[in-house]
């Protein structure tokens, strides 16, 4: 029989991936929050989740999705996870198939992550209340003001006590894993090196142009006289250029643009990921060369290229960072895979997922 512990925090695997989970337990510790999860599908999984929280308060059978080593997954639980997973999406939207293959996946994680609980709370102990706040104000100062993060438990259907729950749950399993899976992890040059040669596609960068503009801006849908006010402007701008102003002091003197500021810097734009408008003339200006005026939905452009970057392999020496720390997140990823399995083999779960309908 397993020894007494405390109440098992609910678990909310969405908002944490974003904003907390630590570089060591990668995807096994929490539930991958596909890119792009936001308000929608905190507020599908909250509603979804509310309407289960009376049942599952029952911890009735038909609420227990598993047991690891008797301690129940509960429903609410599984299913908000899997909302999250959908990003919002009806389930029903999705494909049979596709739909038990996540459900299968969640409920693995939700596995390992009370394993690893278990494990680690046996091990540590819990975390002091001290520890707990300091981390909860870490995370309420990363967000651009209160506010946001009040919104963001909201949107997660998550009070602040339940989110300091999550965060003393996930301090215990963290300070386990780095100290008895984990360890120091090093990457040797050589090893980088080895990566470096063996991936070739990988370490190419794409064709690109660094380079400053002027922007006259143009709401959509303005009226004529607006338009063509704003295009007198960017021709006036144009013809001092031509007449041998500096573009630098131009654009911090006209343009209404974000990069105004430094002098109408817009940093690298990779081939194939700006606007078309902007693309189509970039890629054909030499170092030092100013286009002509340039529309787009924004409004019109005078851009001037600062320097232009070849396709190619990006040079060993300035990868090599990069290359250590995807070797070193992948080596921690294995061995916490590893101590996971080995934790599986030995415990006891019981699973009662119905199957997808």
């Amino acid at each position: 029989m397993m020894p007494p512990q405390p109440q098992r925090p609910r678990s909310f695997p969405g908002l944490l991936r974003r904003q907390l989970a630590p570089a060591a337990l990668g995807a096994l510790l929490l539930l991958p929050a596909p890119v792009g999860t936001g308000p929608a599908a905190g507020v599908a999984a909250t509603d979804q989740a509310a309407g289960k929280t009376k049942a599952a308060a029952d911890n009735s059978a038909t609420e227990v999705v598993a047991r690891v080593n008797g301690r129940p997954i509960l429903r609410r639980d599984f299913d908000l996870s899997i909302q999250i997973q959908f990003r919002g999406r009806r389930p029903t939207n999705v494909g049979l198939k596709e739909l038990q293959a996540v459900r299968e996946k969640v409920l693995e994680r939700l596995i390992e992550n009370e394993l690893l609980y278990q494990k680690a709370l046996k091990a540590e102990g819990s975390v002091s209340d001290k520890d707990v706040d300091a981390e909860y104000r870490k995370m309420k100062e990363s967000f651009p003001s209160a506010g946001d993060f009040s919104s963001a438990l909201q949107e997660n259907g998550v009070s602040e006590a339940d989110f300091k729950d999550q965060l003393r749950r996930t301090l215990v399993v963290t300070r386990f894993v780095e100290r008895e899976i984990v360890g120091s992890v090093t990457i040797a040059d050589e090893d980088a090196k080895r990566y470096y040669d063996q991936n070739p596609t990988e370490v190419t960068r794409p064709e690109a142009v660094r380079l400053r503009q002027i922007v006259v801006r143009v709401t959509p849908g303005a009226p004529d006289e607006e338009r063509a006010t704003a295009r007198q402007k960017i021709e006036a701008i144009l013809k001092e250029i031509r007449a041998g102003g500096d573009f630098a002091d131009l654009a911090r003197k006209y343009s209404e643009g974000p990069e105004a500021p430094k002098g109408g810097d817009a940093g690298l734009l990779v081939k194939g990921k700006g606007p078309p408008a902007i693309e189509r003339v970039a890629f054909t200006l030499q170092p030092g060369q100013t286009s002509d005026v340039i529309e787009s939905r924004r409004g019109f452009h005078i851009i001037q290229i600062v320097e232009k970057r070849p396709e190619g392999p990006i040079p060993f020496e300035k990868a090599k960072e990069k290359i250590r720390v995807r070797l070193a997140a992948r080596e921690r990823r294995d061995k916490i895979r590893t101590y996971v399995d080995q934790l599986k083999e030995h415990a006891r779960v019981e699973r009662s997922l119905p199957a997808a309908s």
